[in-house]
């Protein structure tokens, strides 16, 4: 009998030991590469699984939302974060990321489009984002709106496509489907061999990354875990090109 009862205890300490939870992490499709990266070191040296889940920062949100699901997410706009936190779905949150808005240009648009400016010509086609669903969407109409009226009617006319995530906007002008495509940072585009234009200073804005430890989770413990892990470990963005702030 006790002998039995030795090896009870022996199997039901392995299968504790061996138990190991699902977590889920949202993030934004512009930031998916370096979560994938933090997602896989994490695997390797934890018993939880960490499973990322990407899309427009929007797009995930209003996912976990409806599903009342996820753990850790990662977004690049302040406006999806101010609606997590009204949802109550936002624990805690770190600023961890500064993007700069960029238009990427087709191969065979280059001589055509040198300059910001020359994305107002006759004919020239645009893609850009759908603000509900993605960061991008918002700051392109930021971006239009400081423009001088006479530039952004025109702006505004050529665009053709608007985006649920910058994957497919980089796809679009990839494919020469469109002439341009705006993206939320020069890294998106860093292995794409497409040239970019910069945006004058006076138009631009600034998007800011956070991550966030999501009221969701049911595993509390091992989320915060993974939030402490990615803090640690947010340098990763910075070999993808990213600007990292408080550092």
């Amino acid at each position: 009998m006790r002998y039995f009862l030795i090896v009870c205890a022996i199997i039901f300490s392995f299968s504790f030991s061996s138990f190991s939870y699902t977590l889920y992490w949202f993030t934004g499709a512009g930031i998916k590469k370096p979560a994938q990266k933090i997602a896989a070191l994490y695997n390797e040296t934890h018993k939880n699984r960490v499973v990322v889940i990407a899309g427009g920062s929007g797009q995930v949100l209003n996912e976990m939302i409806e599903a009342k699901k996820g753990d850790i997410y990662t977004l690049v706009d302040s406006i999806f974060l101010k609606k997590a936190q009204t949802h109550g779905i936002v624990v805690k949150y770190k600023k961890f990321l500064k993007l700069t808005p960029v238009f990427v240009v087709s191969k065979s648009k280059e001589k055509k489009l040198k300059n910001f400016y020359d994305l107002a010509k006759n004919g020239v086609k645009i893609a850009g984002g759908n603000p509900k669903a993605m960061s991008l969407g918002k700051a392109f109409n930021e971006i239009m709106k400081k423009l001088p009226k006479e530039l952004s009617d025109k702006m505004n006319r050529n665009i053709k496509v608007r985006c649920l995530n910058v994957f497919q906007i980089v796809g679009y002008v990839k494919k020469g489907s469109v002439d341009a495509g705006i993206v939320l940072d020069k890294a998106l585009i860093a292995k794409t061999g497409l040239r970019y234009l910069n945006i004058p200073k006076q138009y631009n804005v600034n998007r800011y990354g956070y991550l966030t430890l999501v009221s969701y989770s049911k595993h509390k413990k091992e989320a915060l875990e993974l939030f402490n892990f990615i803090w640690k470990h947010r340098d990763v963005y910075l070999k993808y090109g990213f600007e990292v702030v408080n550092k």
